[in-house]
């Protein structure tokens, strides 16, 4: 067996455990040669190149699964197909981390910078939103609770809850034109990813908002809301849809509620 590689010998070569090369002999990927007298294993040449092939494509983060259904059926065209799936798939994840950079970005902008826009009444526009509402003004128990949100699964999977880390909530302009401000319900907005969602989905349109940011405990949205609608009516607008309210910083991002981070947006037109 002097024209052989131990395990030992293929295992420092390659800097792998021998663990790695008994589990590729297990499952028939990569099968040595054994020494009936000892049952040591022993590789050929031919499996020095085979490991090499092997250890490329698990570098690429490939399968062992995928790895031995190519090394049962090698060719060019399979070979194609496997890098080009594997190509794919990097992009996929290429483009998941940019958008959690950006999200991260997005974040620590608002975080650093907040200071110079707290309690300022301002007039922004704000691109269309698309979402869904759930309503637990009527529901008397966790238990109903943890169901309303069941039936809103779907959305909640791709929602800015997950992807911008804060959670919204929404006034209706009926209960805001009768100054009922306690009766809020949770939206998600949401990014449809097909037509039959997007036909289930409440429009947000484009528009003019005015927003204020506030730091402080739930408590103070109240007061804030107040000081919107009062800046409405001086200012000769009128309310043209329900509120968003954003929790930047909430209680499961700190445990001081004067910490908590409010933004409230009321959409308006002239009368």
């Amino acid at each position: 067996m002097k024209d052989k590689f131990s395990i030992g010998e293929l295992s420092k070569l390659f800097n792998i455990s021998t663990d790695t090369l008994r589990h590729y002999d297990k499952i028939d990927l990569l099968k040595p040669e054994y020494e009936e007298n000892n049952d040591y294993r022993y590789y050929s040449i031919r499996d020095f190149f085979k490991l090499s092939r092997i250890l490329f494509f698990k570098n690429l983060d490939i399968s062992l699964s995928e790895i031995k259904k190519y090394m049962g059926n090698k060719n060019t065209n399979n070979l194609l197909s496997l890098l080009k799936k594997k190509e794919q798939e990097i992009d996929l994840k290429i483009n998941r981390l940019v958008n959690l950079r950006k999200n991260i970005q997005t974040k620590l902008e608002l975080l650093e910078n907040i200071d110079g826009k707290l309690n300022q009444i301002i007039v922004k526009k704000i691109p269309q939103r698309m979402g869904a509402f759930i309503d637990v003004n009527n529901v008397e128990s966790d238990y109903e609770i943890k169901q309303t949100f069941k039936t809103s699964e779907k959305y909640l999977k791709t929602s800015s809850w997950l992807i911008e880390g804060q959670i919204y909530t929404s006034l209706s302009k009926e209960d805001m034109d009768q100054g009922i401000l306690n009766k809020f319900r949770y939206f998600i907005e949401i990014v449809p990813m097909d037509s039959e969602l997007y036909k289930q989905l409440q429009v947000f349109p484009e528009n003019d908002y005015v927003c204020i940011t506030f730091l402080g405990p739930y408590t103070d949205m109240r007061k804030h809301y107040h000081l919107l609608i009062r800046w409405i009516e001086e200012n000769d607008y009128q309310i043209a849809g329900d509120s968003i309210e954003k929790n930047i910083v909430d209680y499961d991002f700190s445990d001081s509620e004067d910490e908590y981070i409010s933004e409230i947006q009321i959409p308006i037109i002239k009368k």
